[in-house]
């Protein structure tokens, strides 16, 4: 019996053996995109902007040219 187990305990290492050689590294590319979530809110003045990951924005104020009561109506927006 022991004739047969070294030759084939033997013969089973062997036929690993390529599979652990024949490895290969490989590139690969990751991108990933990342979602902002702001929130616009406006009582009376200025709106107030607050973004989740501190995006820059831009306010820029338009007037409309309406007449609300005794105030000129004013429109604001926000440019992200």
């Amino acid at each position: 019996m022991s004739r047969f187990l070294i030759p084939g305990a033997l013969l089973l290492s062997l036929l690993a053996l390529p599979a652990q050689a024949g490895m290969a590294n490989a590139t690969m590319q990751v991108g990933f995109v990342l979602t902002e979530a702001c929130t616009v809110s406006a009582q009376a003045g200025t709106p107030n902007v607050s973004c989740s990951h501190d995006s820059p924005y831009r306010l820029g104020r338009v007037d409309t040219g309406l007449r609300q009561g005794s105030q000129a109506g004013a429109a604001w927006t926000v440019y992200f």
